[in-house]
């Protein structure tokens, strides 16, 4: 049969999440150099575990055929395990960026579920600190995402195989980041009294990586004065030498398995992992002496995530 999402504007659909979240990093060097204010730890393992809800309210979208899907909820009941520097965390303080934030995020889709990317998928990374991980990474690892694969416009039975490719422009290159989603129907089930297709999804982002060297040579070019002296020029030309503002996140793999509804035109229930490793490799001028500070920070968030759809509302 074919397979499409019920989406009806002023619908709302409550989903019970279970999240099992692991973050571990190393950091060398000043942080200074991000322009945050917060110590960040040498070595951190952080596991956050923990059930909350998740809402998704469906809207018009933007373009005839779409919807808006505003996906709200919060982490306050979550417990935090883990080291900081060697010691317990409850023994230190925790870092803010550790902390998962209340999510509120909207994705414009259709019916297939297909995601429309916006125009700013990256996000801010000017902003300090390390959002930027987190807007990086998008919304492959957020665990306010949209629930279920985006399915092809033809039937499928069990045992059909369908391919999606996104592309999104990169970082500072002419080169796009690619997300291939690969999805199978492997079977049937039943929950709650209700048949359910069974579909394992592969989702494949390839590596990102850009250098803001040059961007930020030219801000501090355009402050320079037009005519130097030799020592100021031979200070531009050892801060171009020296300059550093690398970001590298690995090929990030995740997978999820989904039990779709196909009468009612919804997942019922998910089952979602990945792993996403964020590298960040900096030599900056600092603030206040001007000298140069490294810093080179590796994190790895490693999850799994299970929605259960506990109530859904008509308009």
């Amino acid at each position: 049969m074919k397979l499409s999402y019920s989406l009806t504007p002023g619908d709302s659909h409550t989903y019970e999440v279970e999240i099992d979240q692991l973050i571990e990093m190393t950091a060398e060097g000043d942080a200074a150099a991000l322009g945050d204010e917060e110590d960040l730890p040498g070595a951190l393992s952080i596991n956050l575990t923990g059930t909350t809800t998740f809402t998704y309210a469906v809207a018009e979208g933007p373009e005839p055929g779409t919807y808006a899907v505003t996906i709200t909820g919060n982490f306050t009941d979550l417990d935090m395990a883990g080291t900081i520097d060697g010691a317990s965390v409850e023994e230190t303080e925790i870092p803010d960026f550790t902390e998962l934030d209340p999510i509120d995020v909207t994705v414009i889709v259709d019916e297939q579920g297909n995601i429309i990317p916006s125009d700013d998928e990256f996000g801010d990374l000017f902003s300090g600190g390390l959002g930027a991980f987190e807007d990086l990474t998008g919304s492959g690892s957020t665990p306010g995402r949209f629930i279920g694969p985006p399915f092809p416009d033809d039937e499928v039975s069990v045992g059909d195989t369908w391919t999606e490719t996104i592309e999104l422009p990169g970082m500072l290159t002419d080169e796009a980041v690619t997300t291939e989603i690969t999805s199978e129907v492997t079977g049937t089930d039943t929950i709650d009294g209700n048949d359910v297709f069974v579909i394992d999804t592969r989702s494949v982002t390839g590596m990102v990586e850009f250098d803001l060297a040059e961007l930020l040579l030219g801000f501090f070019l355009a402050f320079a004065p037009d005519e130097g002296s030799a020592e100021e020029q031979a200070e531009l030309d050892a801060l171009a030498e020296s300059l550093r503002f690398l970001i590298a996140i690995d090929e990030t793999v995740s997978d999820m398995t989904t039990w779709f509804d196909a009468e009612a035109g919804q997942a019922v229930q998910a089952d979602f992992s990945s792993l996403t490793r964020f590298v960040m490799d900096l030599n900056m001028p600092d603030d206040e002496t001007g000298e140069m500070i490294g810093f080179v920070l590796d994190m790895t968030l490693d999850q799994d995530v299970t929605y259960r759809l506990v109530d859904s509302d008509g308009a």
